[in-house]
C-alpha cells in the first residue's frame, strides 16, 4: 500500500505504523539515517500500546542508525540503549574517531519492521527518518507491505548493518562531545527542528463547529479523524470529553433530539488503542450544556490521563476509531493544528465558557 504524507495529511507515516503493528508485534527492527527523542517517543508509545508494556520489554528490538552530519540526538541514542533487549548500531563510528561527523558515503535507508509471528514481518520501506518531523508534518512517501517472509527482512538487515558497529558509551560520549564542536550544518538542522506551532487565530476568524454544519460548510463523516482540544475534562475521574454539537456525525450516528433538557445516549462508538478495545464507551446529549460528551476510558480502565492533551479519535477500516492521547504542545498535536488550520478544518469548540478548539483531516 502506498502511504503519502504532508503537513496537510500529517502523520500518515505514523499512522501507517500503526496499521501494520496491529494486532500486536513479536520483534521490532528499524533503520534510520536520523533519529531524535521526539520521532522515537512517536514510534515507541505506538509499539508499547501495541505489545503492551511486559511484552514490549521482552521483544528484541534493533535500531540501526548514524553519525552523519551530527543530525542524530545522543538523548535519542540514550533512550534507545536503555530499552531492554534491544540492538544499537550506528555507521560512521570510524569518521568519528578520525575527528569527523561528515561521512565519506552516506548512511541512507529508512525501513522499519515489525514481525507478527515467527515467520513473517509487516514492513515500511520509507522517505521517513525517525524524527518527529519524518512522522508527521514532513511530505514523505513509503510503502507498506504486509507477511514479509521473516528471511528477507533479516537479509535486508544484514545488508543495512555492513560498516556498522554497536554503540557502547564510550562511543556515544565521543558523539556527544565532537557533535558540540562540529553541530550539524544549519541548511540541513531543520529535520530534527521541532514542529512550528500555526498562527494563532481569533476567535472571530475560527467558526463555531455546529455553525459550520448547519451551513453545510462541512460534514464530519466525510473526514478521517477529529481531534478535540482536552484542556479540562468533566466527571470525577477526568475522563469525560466535551463535543461540540454534532460531532457525533462523525462517529456515524443520527441525533437531533437537542431540544431535549437532560442526558440520551447517542451511541457507543468502537474505540481503539493499540491491543486494548472499548465497547462501552457512551457518546451522550447533555442537554443542561448544550453539548455533547463522551466517557472516555479512565486510568483504571486502561485510559490515560487526559489533562492538557490533544485527544484525536481515528476513522479505521473495520469502523473502529483510534483513540490517540498527545502532550498538547506535542509534535503530534501541533501536526494536527496546523493542518486543520491550512485546510480551514479548525473551530471553536463551544460559544459560551470555553476557548478550546476541534479540528478535523
Amino acid at each position: 500500500m502506498l502511504i503519502v504524507q504532508s503537513a496537510a495529511e500529517p502523520a500518515a507515516i505514523r499512522n501507517a505504523i500503526v496499521d501494520l503493528i496491529a494486532p500486536a508485534p513479536i520483534s521490532m527492527q528499524v533503520a534510520a539515517a536520523y533519529v531524535t527523542r521526539g520521532g522515537s517517543d512517536i514510534l515507541l508509545t505506538a509499539v508499547v500500546n501495541a505489545a503492551g508494556p511486559a511484552a514490549f520489554a521482552a521483544m528484541p528490538k534493533v535500531l540501526i542508525t548514524s553519525f552523519d552530519f551530527g543530525l542524530t540526538e545522543p538523548q535519542a541514542l540514550r533512550q534507545w540503549l536503555a530499552l531492554p533487549n534491544t540492538e544499537v548500531r550506528v555507521s560512521g563510528a570510524q569518521r568519528l574517531m578520525e575527528g569527523s561527523l561528515l561521512p565519506t558515503r552516506a548512511f541512507h535507508p529508512k525501513l522499519y519492521a515489525f514481525n507478527t509471528d515467527v515467520h513473517h514481518c509487516n514492513a515500511l520501506v520509507s522517505s521517513a527518518n525517525l524524527t518527529s518531523r519524518g512522522f508527521s508534518v514532513n511530505t514523505e512517501a513509503a510503502w507498506a507491505q504486509r507477511d514479509v517472509p521473516r528471511g528477507e527482512m533479516d537479509a535486508a538487515f544484514t545488508s543495512v548493518s555492513f560498516d556498522t558497529v554497536p554503540l557502547t558509551e564510550t562511543i556515544l560520549l565521543a558523539y556527544e562531545g565532537l557533535r558540540i564542536a562540529q553541530p550539524p550544518p544549519p541548511e540541513i538542522q531543520q529535520e530534527t527542528q521541532p514542529v512550528a506551532p500555526p498562527a494563532p487565530l481569533g476567535a472571530a476568524a475560527t467558526q463555531l463547529f455546529r455553525l459550520a454544519i448547519a451551513n453545510g460548510a462541512i460534514n464530519p463523516a466525510n473526514f478521517n479523524a477529529m481531534w478535540v482540544q482536552g484542556e479540562a475534562l468533566q466527571g470525577g475521574s477526568r475522563s469525560q470529553l466535551e463535543l461540540p454539537r454534532g460531532g457525533h456525525r462523525f462517529f456515524g450516528f443520527a441525533f437531533n433530539q437537542y431540544d431535549y433538557p437532560n442526558n440520551l445516549t447517542i451511541g457507543q462508538p468502537v474505540i481503539r488503542s493499540g491491543a486494548r478495545v472499548w465497547t462501552d464507551r457512551r457518546l451522550t446529549w447533555h442537554g443542561n450544556n448544550g453539548m455533547e460528551r463522551m466517557n472516555l476510558p479512565t486510568l483504571t480502565q486502561g485510559g490515560f490521563n487526559y489533562a492538557d492533551t490533544a485527544v484525536m479519535f481515528r476513522r479505521l477500516a473495520d469502523g473502529s476509531f483510534e483513540l490517540i492521547v498527545t502532550p498538547w504542545d506535542s509534535d503530534l498535536a501541533l501536526s494536527w493544528r496546523q493542518a486543520s488550520t491550512q485546510r480551514g478544518t479548525l473551530f471553536r469548540l463551544g460559544a459560551i465558557a470555553t476557548n478550546r478548539l476541534v479540528g478535523l483531516l
